[in-house]
C-alpha cells in the first residue's frame, strides 16, 4: 500500500520533486581537513532545506547515506538530525541501498524504519524476495533499484532472458511484493515500469539534475503523479556554483525551474 503521507505531501506542494541531500564538504565552501562534519551539514543544508518547503517546490528529502558516512560519526549525528528535524514536514526517503540474507535485512529494516526513522527506503532486490520483504511495512516504502542511472547499469541489468531484460523482471516483482521502483531518468524505461509494474506503483526517479536524465519520459507518470517522485541533489545543493547568489537562493530557483520542468509532462 503507498503511504499517504507520500501522496498529502505531493497533493500539498503540487510537486513531485525530491530533493537529494548528498553532503560535500569541499563544495559547501569548507576545504579545511580539520572541519566538522555535523556543524557544517547542519549549517549549510536546513536553511536550504527551509527555503524550498516554504517555496513548496519540493514534496520530500533524499539524504544519500553514503554522503554521510563517509564522515563518520560527525556526518551520522547530522544524519540523524536531519531525519529528526524534517520527517513531520516532509516525506523521507533514506537512500541507504541495503539488501542481505534474511537476518541481515530484518536488522537493515530497523535501522533505517526505527532508528533512522525515514518514511522509506532504496533497497538492492538481487537476493530475492527474503531480503527484500523486512523492508515491507504498513505506512513505509520499499524502492527497489531497477533500471538505476549509472552508466554500469547495463552491465548486470539489461542482460537479456526469456522474459525480456532483467530490470523487466524487477518490475514485475515490485508489483508482486508491494514495493515501489527506482528507475532513472537516463533511460527510456519508466514508460515500461508503469506498464510492467502497473500505475499504482510508486516510481523514484534520479538522474535529471547533472547526470542529464530527460523529462520527456515523465509523461508517462500522469495517470497516477502524486505517487512519484523525481528527484535532483547536487543541481541544487551547489546551484551556486552555475547561478551565483546564496546557496539559498540559487536552490530555489534551479528547484523552482526543475519542478515548472517536471509539471509541464505530468500535470
Amino acid at each position: 500500500m503507498v503511504p499517504e503521507k507520500l501522496i498529502k505531501t505531493a497533493e500539498e506542494t503540487k510537486s513531485l520533486l525530491c530533493f537529494g541531500v548528498d553532503p560535500i564538504l569541499s563544495r559547501m565552501g569548507q576545504e579545511s581537513p580539520d572541519a566538522d562534519a555535523k556543524e557544517e551539514i547542519l549549517s549549510y543544508f536546513p536553511p536550504i532545506i527551509d527555503a524550498l518547503l516554504e517555496e513548496n517546490v519540493i514534496s520530500a528529502i533524499k539524504p544519500n547515506y553514503a554522503y554521510f558516512a563517509a564522515e563518520g560519526f560527525e556526518g551520522l549525528h547530522a544524519l540523524k538530525e536531519l531525519i529528526s528535524r524534517y520527517k513531520s514536514k516532509t516525506f523521507v526517503i533514506l537512500d541507504a541501498k541495503r539488501g542481505d540474507i534474511g537476518k541481515s535485512s530484518e536488522a537493515y529494516a530497523r535501522e533505517c524504519y526505527d532508528f533512522w526513522g525515514a518514511d522509506a527506503v532504496t533497497v538492492s532486490p538481487y537476493m530475492g524476495q527474503d531480503s527484500v520483504s523486512p523492508f515491507v511495512r504498513e505506512g513505509k516504502l520499499t524502492y527497489l533499484l531497477g533500471r538505476t542511472s549509472n552508466g554500469g547499469a547495463k552491465d548486470f541489468e539489461e542482460l537479456e532472458s526469456r522474459e525480456g531484460r532483467f530490470y523487466e523482471s524487477v518490475f514485475r516483482k515490485a508489483k508482486e511484493w508491494g514495493t515501489g521502483l527506482v528507475v532513472g531518468a537516463t533511460s527510456d524505461a519508466i514508460p515500461k515500469a508503469v506498464e510492467l509494474a502497473g500505475e499504482d506503483v510508486p516510481l523514484l526517479i534520479p538522474g535529471i539534475g547533472s547526470q542529464g536524465g530527460s523529462f520527456e519520459t515523465l509523461t508517462a507518470l500522469r495517470k497516477n503523479p502524486f505517487i512519484h517522485r523525481v528527484n535532483s541533489s547536487s543541481a541544487i545543493s551547489y546551484a551556486h556554483e552555475k547561478r551565483g547568489g546564496s546557496p539559498e537562493s540559487a536552490a530555489i530557483a534551479e528547484a523552482r525551474e526543475t519542478c515548472s520542468r517536471i509539471n509541464s509532462r505530468v500535470f
